[in-house]
């Protein structure tokens, strides 16, 4: 109506310009609650995250915590860590930068859509699924061994390396394959029309375009083996092969020497905050990456004998680190002993708390991060960027603090107020949301906030508001992301093995947990059985989603219809 009166009275620009001024203030005030929704979730983070942190460094200097930084054997924690992160990072990116090439090179479509297809397989295996099957490949009677090359099995340093980059050089090679693929296809033909040798197609082709995101990313995956945590404690095998988390879980569990386990922390923060500055500016996305262009491109070195060979074994590689481990799995299972697990009362106490816990903490996660999106997306449309900052910051806090750390922490915090071991559940649910967070609003929040600058006129134009929008305006464009990070979420709590065993024990026990204490005291089979079940219900549970939200879907759709009717009627 505004619009109307305006332009009876003035130009059809006059008008235009109105309706925006217009539009714009009807979005400020409508949408002040959505704004501040996002500080409130941002403030009480961020208090959560400073309480922590005023507790870590109380507690260290009730000792003098200099000392226990500067002390040879945590220098030596940090070395053991340090060397074997960057081994684990070096050979991640090697693996990844040299698949994406062979793929890239190859240009088969079905090839490429396996590839990252499977490889998305590795970046939702739980860590101690991961563990066994490495073990199942590498272990003393793994299946190299019983192939009769028992002289390469690989104990301590080695495993922990193959299980990194297991986990991180699919990523590499997603990444690494989707920057080829930005290349302008003109290079390509450049390249074929002067007939360059593969060295200098790799000088002024495909160096420039991994170097975008080298430093970056090998700080990214640098910052998450250095500061792994299950992955050394079921194969580090001793001291020799450390990191910090290890060391503040067996500060705070076995020995319960609050004060060495707050100086580590606070080490622990402070190296992770300088690797985060660095990995700030990578930007990544985990869909498949797209083609540039409709035609293949075609590689003038594609052909040559030395680059399909060079291809076969990229490949090879590739699938002996990231397939091979879960495929080993099945190898050596042994169903007539593995089957007793299913006849124990932990296995069903573990699954249904396992179940439990990654559903609310899937449906917790997805629902705050839809909340701080929108609330992102409303101050930006008013300007407030330095409000928009906060929120980012107080998601990003808990990516300087690892989850041993921050368990730790809320031990520390909380032991004189409440019953942490009766109360682990929630302390448990709270963390693994406030650690899923920052993934899935990366994933998450292209989409919605395209949704939501679509749909704002029209929602505006029909009065469509709050829950109702979303249902019949945002929720149909946004199914995809929301199975996949519902899926993410759900698989990450699932498998998650860092604050629960701080707390865990018989009566509150995880999946994770209970295939940890198979794999270090006894019942190989069964472990075994239990990490293949977990692999197939992390699956499971990302279809049973997708079928769900395609539900929702056509109801809110055969809803819409009825509406539709019986507005025309």
């Amino acid at each position: 109506m505004a619009y109307r009166k305006y332009k009876i009275k003035g130009t059809r620009d006059q008008g235009t310009e109105f309706f925006n001024v217009s539009q714009s203030l009807v979005l400020f005030e409508h949408f002040k609650f959505s704004r501040l929704y996002g500080l409130f979730f941002g403030l009480i983070l961020s208090l959560l995250g400073c309480a922590i942190l005023a507790q870590l460094f109380r507690i260290a200097g009730n000792d003098n915590y200099l000392t226990v930084i500067l002390s040879s054997s945590t220098f030596y924690i940090i070395k053991s860590a340090g060397w074997q992160a960057f081994l684990s990072t070096f050979f991640s990116l090697l693996v990844g930068i040299l698949c994406a090439r062979a793929l890239h090179r190859r240009g088969n479509q079905w090839l490429v859509k396996f590839v990252l297809s499977t490889s998305f397989i590795a970046l939702v295996v739980p860590t101690t699924v991961a563990a066994l099957g490495i073990v199942a490949v590498w272990g003393r009677s793994g299946l190299i061994s019983s192939l009769g090359l028992a002289g390469i099995s690989l104990f301590g340093l080695w495993m922990v390396i193959l299980a990194h980059v297991f986990f991180n050089a699919p990523l590499v090679l997603r990444i690494a394959y989707s920057a080829l693929k930005s290349q302008p296809s003109y290079y390509w033909k450049l390249a074929s029309h002067n007939n360059l040798t593969e060295l200098e197609i790799f000088q002024a082709i495909e160096w420039p375009a991994f170097k975008s995101f080298m430093v970056p990313l090998a700080s990214l995956i640098f910052l998450l083996c250095f500061t792994s945590f299950s992955i050394v404690l079921m194969l580090g095998g001793g001291p020799d092969v450390t990191t910090l988390e290890v060391s503040i879980y067996h500060a705070v569990r076995f020995s319960f020497d609050m004060q060495l386990a707050a100086s580590l922390s606070i080490v622990q923060i402070l190296i992770c905050s300088g690797l985060i500055l660095i990995s700030k500016p990578l930007n990544f996305s985990l869909t498949s990456p797209a083609p540039n262009s409709e035609s293949t491109i075609i590689r003038n070195d594609a052909e040559k004998l030395l680059s399909r060979l060079i291809d076969f074994f990229c490949f090879l590689i590739f699938f002996m680190v990231i397939f091979l481990p879960l495929i080993a799995l099945f190898y050596r299972l042994d169903l007539s002993s593995g089957l007793n697990l299913f006849e124990q009362d932990r296995f069903w106490n573990a699954l249904f708390t396992s179940t439990k816990l990654a559903f609310f903490s899937s449906m917790l996660s997805v629902m705050i991060a839809i909340v701080l999106i929108h609330s992102r997306f409303r101050l930006r449309q008013s300007g407030s960027h330095i409000s928009i900052q906060f929120i980012d910051f107080s998601i990003s806090f808990y990516l300087l603090m690892p989850a041993i750390v921050f368990a730790t922490g809320c031990f520390i915090l909380l032991q004189n107020h409440i019953n942490l071991f009766e109360q682990a559940f929630w302390l448990v649910l709270l963390a693994n949301v406030l650690f899923s967070l920052p993934f899935i609003l990366r994933i998450l929040s292209p989409s919605l906030e395209q949704t939501l600058s679509q749909h704002d006129r029209l929602s505006l134009q029909l009065g469509i508001t709050g829950l109702k929008k979303f249902i019949f305006l945002t929720f149909p464009s946004i199914t995809r992301e929301l199975q996949l990070v519902l899926g993410i979420s759900f698989a990450f709590s699932l498998g998650d093995l860092s604050v629960i065993t701080l707390f865990g024990n018989k009566e509150f026990e995880t999946l994770p947990y209970y295939l940890y204490q198979l794999f270090g005291r006894y019942g190989a089979s069964e472990a075994d059985i239990l990490g293949i079940f977990i692999l197939g219900y992390i699956f499971v549970a990302y279809f049973i989603f997708g079928l769900i939200l395609m539900f929702l879907e056509k109801l809110q759709g055969f809803s819409q219809l009825m509406v539709n009717n019986a507005a025309n009627k």
